[in-house]
């Protein structure tokens, strides 16, 4: 095998593992707002709809594309050998595991602030009503967690 290839197939490791990582993360994320929503039940509500199963499957597919932008382009493994140790950056893996954290604290700040106030009688809690904006909810969140999860693939350090 030559080295050009041998070079290639390393870097795809690289970014399978890098990618796999923040997809760990980012599941953990998912699940912690599942509690952070105390009044929205997703993984309950999804359950009973096609379209919001979709929904969810489609938010999930565009996560990952994300995630893997993003580790292609800065993977947390350093380099083109395939050694954990010293070859795993565990300053950009903890940026990651903190930018998400920041995130779910922000998104449950979010979700308190709206769920007590109710601007205009908005009532955080309808969502629940319908598994369609139950799975349009999580789109969105996982394209956030994603987005997310990206800058902080990209941040210089």
């Amino acid at each position: 095998m030559s080295v050009y290839i041998w070079n290639i197939l390393l870097w795809y490791i690289r970014m399978f593992a890098s990618g796999f990582l923040c997809i760990f993360v980012g599941f953990i994320g998912i699940a912690v707002l599942d509690r952070i929503t105390v009044g929205i039940k997703e993984f309950k509500v999804i359950r009973k709809s096609a379209e919001a199963t979709a929904l969810f499957v489609g938010g999930f597919l565009i996560f990952i594309g994300i995630v893997i932008h993003g580790t292609s382009q800065n993977p947390i493994f350093l380099s083109q050998a395939i050694l954990v140790g010293a070859y795993l950056d565990i300053r950009r893996l903890l940026v990651v595991i903190g930018s998400v954290f920041v995130s779910l604290i922000f998104g449950w700040i979010f979700y308190l602030i709206f769920a007590k106030i109710a601007p205009k009688g908005i009532d955080l809690d309808n969502i629940s009503e319908s598994p369609r904006a139950v799975g349009i909810f999580i789109f969105c969140y996982e394209v956030y967690i994603g987005l997310v999860i990206h800058s902080s693939l990209a941040m210089p350090l």
